[in-house]
């Protein structure tokens, strides 16, 4: 039997439970393992479900249980999985419930590649990972269908930017060490419009406190 994601929260343990996934569809969902880099203890090359990416665009949603997330919708060739992009800025989200930005960007040059997605959140509990298998492909973005927001969720883009430092591969969920801070006007990723990509670090696990630096720059992005 199908559950949605609405019936699903009500089965997860609010204080323990962190983000679902829904679209496109996830490499796997460990809620205990979600801390897990770099997606949430699946394999990161998994290709039991791929989904067309188009690069006009895709909608990616998701559903929390936080009071505030900050998003980053990343992707990195099948072949080269530690050189990931940013598809698009930094997402602030208040509110707890379902999110869906309708039309998520790939890279031009991707087209006919294999790729995977990676949703990161850090939340009040972390950073947390899920993923999705992807093939990039020419034509039109796809249609949003049912891609709505929670009633009590906001939404918009800040200037925040994502570092994930050292050499390790995994975390231990609450525990997790990575650390985020917000970078200048050169960030350590490209957009998805860029042409080159700086190589991503995994996961520091030396006792560092996870960080996210600097205050929120609201650049007025609106969800349906």
């Amino acid at each position: 039997m199908l559950l949605n994601s609405a019936c699903l929260l009500t089965l997860l343990p609010f204080a323990t439970a962190h983000f679902l996934l829904n679209t496109p569809p996830t490499i796997g969902f460990s809620d205990d393992d979600e801390g897990t880099y770099p997606c949430g203890s699946f394999n990161v090359t998994s290709r039991k479900t791929v989904t067309d990416f188009p690069i006009a665009g895709l909608p990616i949603s998701v559903t929390s249980t936080h009071p505030e997330d900050t998003w980053f919708f990343r992707a990195a060739l099948l072949n080269d999985t530690e050189n990931w992009v940013d598809l698009l800025p930094a997402i602030s989200q208040q509110g707890t419930g379902d999110f869906c930005n309708p039309s998520v960007p790939g890279p031009a040059a991707w087209e006919g590649e294999d790729g995977v997605v990676q949703i990161v959140a850090i939340a009040p509990d972390g950073f947390l990972f899920q993923c999705a298998a992807v093939k990039f492909v020419r034509g039109s973005a796809a249609a949003s269908g049912s891609c709505k927001n929670g009633t009590k969720v906001s939404a918009e883009f800040t200037n925040e930017k994502l570092v994930l430092n050292a050499q390790t591969t995994s975390t231990g969920g609450s525990e997790a060490t990575e650390t985020a801070t917000r970078t200048g006007g050169s960030a350590t990723q490209t957009s998805a419009s860029g042409s080159t990509t700086t190589p991503n670090a995994a996961v520091r696990r030396d006792g560092g406190p996870a960080v996210l630096g600097g205050a929120l720059g609201v650049l007025g992005l609106l969800f349906i």
